[in-house]
């Protein structure tokens, strides 16, 4: 499991896939809760912690592609070439995209919801053949499942409207940090 910061997820999304993706699914942890990581602020622990979870449930190991820890470290969950175990029907063609903590009850804390947006535009932007109308590509767990999942508290036009304005600067970002990287 690799931590990485906004910028530095960008290498691993650029790199070659042999998959196409046609949506992002955003999922919520529900427990632990960003609480829970207050109180021990260790997101490999976290992640550990899901790993074993998602084991005991048959899933051969994390279901997400990505978890944004409430101190806006992401974490890699499932290669990008390998199908998810987060949304029934639509495992092979979205990414799974959680964010710690129960956002039915707690607010998204600041720094996930930064690179939750970067995040996800950045995979728009790498995938975008596919996920044709952008930020419309990105949905909510309980718009397929009986849930409340990414929680209450999140409104999913708010969400696809913080990406869109959030597209154009990372799309700068993106190709400069790739333009870098060719130097």
């Amino acid at each position: 499991m690799f931590a990485y910061t906004r910028r530095g997820i960008v290498r691993y999304i650029a790199s070659p896939w042999r998959r196409q993706w046609d949506e992002i699914i955003i999922h919520h942890t529900f427990r632990p809760t960003v609480k829970d990581f207050e109180r021990r602020p260790n997101g490999a622990y976290w992640m550990k912690a899901m790993d074993r979870v998602h084991r005991l449930k048959g899933w051969g190991g994390i279901g997400y592609h990505f978890v944004v820890m409430p101190d806006g470290l992401i974490y890699v969950g499932r290669d990008l070439n390998t199908g998810g175990a987060h949304t029934v029907g639509h495992n092979m063609t979205g990414i799974g995209v959680c964010i710690l903590g129960n956002f039915d009850e707690e607010d998204v804390p600041p720094n996930a919801y930064v690179s939750l947006k970067y995040l996800v535009s950045f995979l728009i932007i790498r995938f975008e053949e596919n996920m044709w109308m952008k930020e419309k590509a990105v949905y909510f767990h309980r718009q397929f499942a009986r849930k409340s999942c990414p929680g209450w508290r999140l409104k999913l036009d708010e969400v696809r409207a913080a990406i869109a304005r959030t597209l154009p600067d990372a799309r700068e970002r993106y190709q400069a940090l790739l333009e870098g990287e060719k130097q």
